[in-house]
């Protein structure tokens, strides 16, 4: 099963996978996701590194895909 982590970066929805730099706080999008996922909702804010510039995003703006 493959997991792949999108967010909403300026109006635009990004696989952050695609970059393999991407980070969300100091992890990779899926280490991030499996380790901090189900506290999604507890932080005002994440920090999400995507094609070398920095975002601060509300988590609602993030949406996680699995495909089988």
């Amino acid at each position: 099963m493959s997991r792949k982590v999108y967010a909403c970066l300026l109006g635009d929805w990004k696989c952050l996978e695609d970059d393999p730099n991407s980070k969300v706080f100091d992890n990779s999008p899926d280490v991030w996701w499996r380790e901090q996922g189900q506290d999604l909702f507890k932080y005002d804010y994440v920090n999400v590194f995507y094609n070398g510039k920095g975002y601060r995003i509300h988590p609602s703006l993030l949406q996680i895909v699995t495909e089988s």
